[in-house]
Order: C-alpha cells, then sequence, then structure tokens
C-alpha cells in the first residue's frame, strides 16, 4: 500500500487526524490510533519531539528562531550547531549538509563514498542491511516529523571534497540540531527491557530487531494485515519493506483488539 493509499483508509475510517501527542494519533471521530508507522521513522521520539515521548524541544526551538526572523537563506550560526550536533551523534568530527530531495541526498552520498551508509537509531551506521563502524558520509534521516523528505548527510572533516549544500533556514537548521541532541539523550533510555513487553502482543505477526518490527507475513497479504489493524485501531508501516516501530511508552492495552480479533489469512 502506498502511503497516499494508507492516509486515505486512514481518513475514510476515522476522519482527520486532529492531534497527535506520542505514540498516537487522534482522530475527527474521537478515535486514538496506536501509531506504529511514526512518519516512517521520523517521528520515533513522539509527536512532539523532544526528550521522551511528548516532549516538544525540537518545535519550540523552531518557534523561537522563527519569532527573531531567521527564516532566510542567509547564514546563521545554527549551521555550526548542526555541524556539532551530528559530530556528538557519530562520534567523529563531521559537517552536516542539508537535503530536501532523497535522489539528491543519496547523489550526493556516493560522491562522497562508494557506499551509501545509513543512519539508523537504535541500531548503527548500516550499509546494504549489514552494520558497519567506518565511514565517510553517512545519511541520516533526522528524527524530526516536519516533513518526509528532509535529510542530512553527514561528511567527515578529513574528507576534502568542494560542498555544495542546499540553502536552509536557520530555523529548520536550529531545529535539526535540537532534534539530533533529543536522540542523543534518549538513545540509553530506551532498550531491550523496554521492546520485548510488546512481544506476546506481537510475534506472530512480526520479527522485531531492536524497536523495529519486520512483518512473517508473505507481501501479497500485507495490505490486508494494514488494513486489519487499522479496524483494531493501530496504525503499522503501510509499506511491507518499511518496518513498523515499537510504540515506546504506550499501555500494553493497546493492543486488546488485535489479541481478543487475531489477524488470519
Amino acid at each position: 500500500m502506498i502511503t497516499e493509499e494508507y492516509y486515505s483508509e486512514i481518513s475514510a475510517r476515522f476522519g482527520e487526524i486532529k492531534r497527535a501527542r506520542g505514540t498516537f494519533l487522534y482522530t475527527e471521530k474521537g478515535v486514538r490510533l496506536t501509531d506504529m508507522y511514526l512518519e516512517n521513522g521520523r517521528a520515533i521520539l513522539g509527536w512532539g519531539n523532544g526528550n521522551g515521548t511528548n516532549g516538544t524541544g525540537a518545535f519550540l526551538k523552531i518557534k523561537n528562531i522563527i519569532n527573531r526572523g531567521l527564516t532566510g537563506s542567509f547564514e546563521t550560526d545554527f549551521q555550526k550547531q548542526l555541524d556539532k550536533a551530528v559530530s556528538d551523534l557519530l562520534r567523529a568530527e563531521c559537517r552536516a549538509l542539508v537535503y530536501f530531495d532523497t535522489a539528491k541526498a543519496e547523489k550526493a552520498a556516493l560522491s562522497f563514498s562508494t557506499r551509501l551508509v545509513k543512519y539508523v537509531p537504535w541500531v548503527g551506521l548500516v550499509h546494504e542491511n549489514e552494520i558497519v563502524k567506518d565511514f565517510e558520509c553517512v545519511l541520516i534521516t533526522p528524527p524530526l516529523p516536519w516533513t518526509d523528505n528532509l535529510y542530512v548527510l553527514a561528511v567527515r572533516n578529513d574528507i576534502t571534497a568542494l560542498f555544495y549544500p542546499e540553502r536552509v533556514s536557520g530555523a529548520i537548521l536550529g531545529g535539526l540540531s535540537r532534534s539530533i541532541y533529543d536522540l542523543i539523550a534518549e538513545l540509553p533510555c530506551r532498550g531491550e527491557k523496554n521492546w520485548f513487553l510488546y512481544d506476546v502482543y506481537l510475534k506472530e505477526y512480526f520479527t522485531r530487531e531492536g524497536p523495529y518490527l519486520y512483518p512473517k507475513m508473505q507481501e501479497k497479504d500485507y495490505d490486508d494485515f494494514v488494513k486489519h489493524c487499522l479496524s483494531c485501531n493501530i496504525a503499522i508501516s503501510p509499506d511491507y519493506n518499511v518496518p513498523s516501530i515499537i510504540p515506546y511508552g504506550a499501555d500494553k492495552g493497546v493492543f486488546t483488539l488485535l489479541k481478543n480479533n487475531p489477524w488470519k489469512v
């Protein structure tokens, strides 16, 4: 199921989303959906995006920067803040380049390296599904549920190359840097003890790797499972190849409907 069909399905069933908080979406018809898609991982810290599932750190910072009028394409000190944030995350001195297009971000990455290395929270650096330790550059999907096509490319400072970053407002740069620091703060707070609690409800349908859930059923059956989960007030990833995510902090009772009405092919 493509994303557009997925959101149309949600709207048809529950009406528009009126509020998002933590790992929940609150709908026009008064239904609370447990969000396990989390904007393809961009809301992995929760809707609100700060320390914990209900924080608002990054968006508060964006608001404060906007109030200072720093929304233009001129240079600000927020680029340095973002450079430091990605350097602290990767534990290597890096320069952060921001892109608003997947293809541009990946093309830029491959201009610095022969391989495309991605950063996956609670997993590490990944290249073609294999964990790696060294890198020339790393593509980061920021934990900022603002837009689905915003990427940060961290390039090591010891790489000699010409940089052609896209012009980005200080508000976006500041929000990105804060979201990455929010992630850094949250990394040691979540682990296996938080994720395995949900296995009893999900192990029949998913293989879990850390907080990420990979479907066990065949791809041809997956759309039916997505719709079944929606009927149980659970919004999983609409894409068979994109993992769903454990709803950190949610009460296990959110899976009661699924437990009482198990899915069968």
